[in-house]
């Protein structure tokens, strides 16, 4: 797949998150009617403010393009884009918080329908080196990846594995479940255990993870 996959952290100013996405509810009109390049547009928000959207100070964003010139030569440099940072950017803390990824494994939409999922999960790990990478993105793709296509209880709609394009150390790991529930049993799996014995402390250095709820804006898929 040649797609290009981006990871964003959208950093609001407290009690901002209304402006913002005001700001953004026009942009995505334009751009789902004018980029067919932008494939994905997708949001989280952080399970600290599951009930509490309005006062979040972090959204967690995950696009898709069709490749780096979508996003450079087209989506940046739209004059609606234009318009949406000069409102959304007072509302932030930090200015555009981008990183940059290719597809290693995984799927987008099992249920192939785009249904809205009830949480979603993110996993960024650095390697020990780049040949540990190559080791994890393996491991990840021949033996969880498999057992998570076939689970019978259906409830993983997304299961994306990304390296980076940046970091030869660095692979991403994006999913998206049914429920809580479903996020819990997938990271109980034999398999998923099975992959942490084996390469949690060999080939991992570091690794942050962090659950979100969806702000049910943007589309998964065209």
């Amino acid at each position: 797949m040649s797609d290009m996959y981006l990871f964003a952290n959208v950093n609001f100013m407290p009690g901002q998150y209304a402006d913002w996405q005001a700001a953004y509810d026009k942009l995505a009109k334009y751009v789902w009617s004018k980029e067919q390049t932008t494939k994905t547009y997708y949001f989280g928000i952080p399970f600290d403010y599951a009930n509490d959207v309005s006062n979040t100070t972090l959204m967690f964003a995950f696009e898709v393009y069709d490749n780096m010139a979508a996003l450079t030569d087209i989506h940046l440099k739209s004059p609606t884009m234009s318009t949406f940072l000069e409102a959304a950017l007072p509302c932030m803390t930090t200015g555009l918080d981008l990183a940059y990824y290719s597809f290693a494994a995984g799927f987008l939409d099992r249920p192939g329908d785009r249904r809205e999922c009830g949480v979603m999960h993110d996993m960024r790990t650095h390697c020990t080196t780049a040949e540990g990478r190559r080791v994890v993105e393996d491991a990840l793709r021949e033996q969880v990846g498999p057992a998570v296509s076939k689970d019978g209880g259906g409830g993983v709609y997304t299961w994306l594995v990304c390296r980076s394009d940046d970091d030869d150390r660095e692979v991403r790991l994006y999913s998206r479940f049914r429920s809580s529930e479903d996020l819990e049993r997938y990271l109980r799996m034999p398999e998923v255990k099975t992959f942490w014995r084996e390469h949690g402390q060999n080939e991992v250095a570091t690794m942050e993870q962090r659950g979100y709820v969806p702000n049910h804006k943007g589309w998964l898929h065209r």
